[in-house]
């Protein structure tokens, strides 16, 4: 079984999210993969002890799947081991080393703002070091976060265009949080003109391509921004949001 495939079955098995899309693992040894594979069939044959020894037994040599699953496991407290932040960070750590973009992005957002109960401080260098790792891999959340970096000075100077260009970017891959951005920065003139129709569209968009949270936010940001629309312009937002779809290709 493949890395790719066995990642597949133990995310299907514990309800975890253990993509490994645009990954490019590191090669391990020979001993980590066997011992990797030795906790794949544990797991499959319902003993998560020995499978979760195995898996620390292949992160240990490098293996960056096993280092992911266990990430996962320890963030959630699920597969035999109790939940232990510090215990999924240290995992993290090993898994985005090893190429896993995934990792890279969660360990951004740990360091963009600290956490107090492992001893962590906010370190915003870090956190744009490992989301410019992740957005090799195209990530779009990866992308994203950069994008606020840039605009908010966070670890780098403040840098509007930069930060629409990565935002922009972003949006190309239908990331609904980048389209909201897009809507607030349009709606607000924030490094870019003033522009209700095009605010009003980035809004809708994010609307349509975000998950019940996402939609949830953004929601928010169309209720405030309700009383600043005119008569027809939401009808003209709305062919705008449709033309941008219809240009990048899908429905």
């Amino acid at each position: 079984m493949t890395v790719r495939k066995s990642l597949a079955v133990l995310a299907a098995a514990f309800g975890l999210n253990l993509a490994a899309t645009g990954a490019v693992f590191a090669e391990p040894s020979y001993e980590a993969r066997a011992a990797y594979d030795r906790g794949v069939a544990a797991q499959q044959a319902g003993d998560m002890e020995s499978a979760v020894t195995e898996w620390k037994e292949a992160a240990k040599g490098g293996h960056t799947g096993a280092a992911w699953i266990l990430a996962n496991l320890y963030d959630k407290g699920v597969g035999g081991v109790s939940k232990s932040e510090a215990q999924a960070y240290e995992y993290l750590l090993i898994a985005a080393r090893g190429g896993q973009p995934a990792a890279a992005v969660r360990l951004g957002e740990i360091y963009l703002e600290g956490n107090e109960r492992i001893g962590l401080k906010r370190n915003y260098a870090q956190a744009l070091k490992s989301f410019e790792a992740a957005s090799l891999a195209q990530r779009a959340d990866a992308q994203y976060y950069i994008s606020l970096m840039h605009r908010n000075g966070w670890g780098t100077p403040v840098d509007r265009t930069e930060s629409l260009r990565w935002l922009l970017l972003a949006a190309k891959k239908r990331y609904a949080p980048a389209f909201a951005e897009l809507g607030r920065i349009h709606m607000e003139g924030e490094g870019v003109a003033k522009d209700r129709i095009d605010g009003w569209g980035y809004l809708m968009l994010a609307n349509r391509f975000g998950d019940q949270a996402q939609r949830a936010a953004t929601d928010e940001l169309m209720e405030k921004y309700e009383g600043w629309m005119k008569p027809g312009e939401k009808e003209k937002a709305l062919e705008m949001a449709d033309t941008w779809v219809a240009s990048h290709g899908g429905t």
